[in-house]
Order: C-alpha cells, then sequence, then structure tokens
C-alpha cells in the first residue's frame, strides 16, 4: 500500500511539474538607439570635437548597398545603393554620437545600434562603430536592417553585441562622393565569405574642407570625462 502511494504522489507531482505554464520575460518591441564606448584596446585620435552638421554631413553620404552576386546582379539587376541613416533617423542619431566623440577616450570605439520596430515580435537592426585614426574615419557597419525576431525564452544577443552580425548579410559600405575615400574595408575575400564586417574609411577632414566645413583641428580637452567601457548609454 505505501509503494502504491509513493507512485501516486510521485504521479501527481510530476503532473503539477508539467502543467505549470511556462513564464518568462519579453521586452517589447519598440524604436531604439542606444550609442556607447566600447574599450578596445587599440589607439585611435579620440577625442574630437565635430558640429552637428559636421557629422551630418558625412554621415548622410554613407551608403549600404547589397549584393547578390553575378548571378543576382544580371537576373535582378544591381540593386540602388540606400542611406546608411535615413532622415528621420540621423537627426536622431548625430547627436549622440556628437556627444560620444567628445568623452571618447583614445582606446574607445564609437558604437551604434538603432532598432526600427516592424511588428509586435520583430525589429530591423542597423548597428556598427566609428573610430578616428589621424584624419580619417572608420565606419564599421555589422548589421544593415538586419530583422531580428523576438523569441520568448531565447536570449537576445543584437543589444548586447551591436558589433556582431545578427544573421548573413551581403552589402557593401560606400561614400556617395567615392573621391574622399581611402579604401573599403574589407577586402573582396573577406566581405564574399562574411569573415568580416563590412566598412570604409573617408577623409572626413579633407572632405569637410572641401565642403566648407572644416573641422576644429583641436581635439576635445575633457578626455577625462568617460563613461564606462560598453555597459552603459551616453546620456
Amino acid at each position: 500500500m505505501s509503494r502504491m502511494a509513493l507512485w501516486i504522489g510521485g504521479a501527481v507531482a510530476m503532473c503539477l511539474f508539467a502543467c505549470t505554464p511556462y513564464v518568462t520575460d519579453v521586452q517589447p518591441v519598440e524604436d531604439e538607439i542606444i550609442i556607447k564606448l566600447s574599450d578596445s584596446g587599440a589607439a585611435y585620435d579620440h577625442p574630437q570635437r565635430f558640429t552637428e552638421q559636421q557629422l551630418t554631413a558625412i554621415l548622410q553620404n554613407v551608403q549600404v548597398q547589397y549584393t547578390s552576386g553575378w548571378l543576382g546582379n544580371l537576373l535582378a539587376g544591381r540593386q540602388k545603393p540606400m542611406t546608411l541613416f535615413d532622415s528621420q533617423w540621423v537627426s536622431r542619431v548625430v547627436p549622440a554620437l556628437v556627444r560620444a566623440f567628445e568623452k571618447a577616450t583614445p582606446h574607445d570605439r564609437i558604437v551604434f545600434y538603432i532598432a526600427e520596430r516592424r511588428s509586435e515580435v520583430r525589429r530591423e537592426v542597423t548597428s556598427g562603430s566609428l573610430f578616428l585614426t589621424g584624419r580619417l574615419m572608420h565606419l564599421v557597419v555589422a548589421n544593415y536592417r538586419n530583422g531580428v525576431d523576438v523569441v520568448p525564452g531565447i536570449p537576445e544577443s543584437d543589444r548586447s553585441r551591436p558589433e556582431t552580425a545578427v544573421s548573413p548579410q551581403q552589402f557593401s559600405v560606400m561614400f556617395e562622393q567615392p573621391e574622399f575615400v581611402v579604401h573599403r574595408e574589407p577586402g573582396f575575400v573577406q566581405e564574399v565569405f562574411g569573415a568580416v564586417s563590412p566598412g570604409i574609411v573617408v577623409d572626413y577632414w579633407r572632405y569637410l574642407k572641401t565642403a566648407g566645413r572644416q573641422v576644429s583641428p583641436d581635439s576635445a580637452s575633457d578626455a577625462a570625462v568617460r563613461l564606462r567601457p560598453f555597459d552603459r548609454s551616453l546620456p
């Protein structure tokens, strides 16, 4: 009798465990902009002062073009380039980027993350990083309108790792005025096999000088003011 009672008790306990509903917290999908500093250990020429007009002029020239290989281009035609930050986003992201360049130390990359809501369970992510070496601006794009599905119980890595592609994409990064491009990153082989996120290096100093928006040669003086690396957004 006691053995039967134990069996029945165990069965009831298993039933209660199995019938308990699975509960998890899911962050709501919404438009979001995050600008952070990431300590890379490398040596960059930060901090640097830009005006919002200067940085807007630079970023409005940055374009992304999806690539589908020669066969895809033959069948569907070459796709037209699109701006990395369209008009509704550039005015929102530039002020935070200006502050980031002023507060960055020589070891900080400026990391950006933009999420656009597409539905209650899906968003599109554009993310990457910027940094300066001399008079050159390096811009690396890890994700461009890359789709992210919000699934309960599955950790979301797009916010925590914005310099990593959420899923494979094939695109190139360009500058609308190519005469100011020093070179594209990465090389052809790396880009085809997706080993490195695509990017571009622009002579921003010469571009601003030509456009009549020359940047101040003096770096920002508040280098001691910084954020903890990659764990909080800029105010």
